[in-house]
């Protein structure tokens, strides 16, 4: 991965992170899997991401309501970027 893509993923992730904490009720998983569809993400590369941010505990996942919601690292990992 070139530097360009990891600029691109910290941005796409940054985006993510900041949606998950603007509602108390979280950012649904559809909304957010729609967004990078758009994009030209596929469902694939969509779970990767997801998958990513939520090892990273930038996010939690509630498999339940199929919503995310940001922590507070990831929070904090997101002023970092740009």
């Amino acid at each position: 991965m070139d530097n360009h893509q990891i600029e691109a993923l910290q941005v796409i992730a940054k985006g993510i992170i900041e949606s998950a904490n603007l509602s108390p009720t979280g950012a649904p998983s559809g909304v957010i899997y729609s967004a990078l569809m758009g994009h030209g993400a596929s469902l694939k590369q969509f779970q990767s991401i997801m998958d990513t941010l939520v090892k990273c505990q930038f996010l939690t996942h509630d498999a339940e309501c199929h919503t995310y919601h940001a922590t507070d690292s990831g929070i904090a990992w997101t002023k970092k970027i740009n």
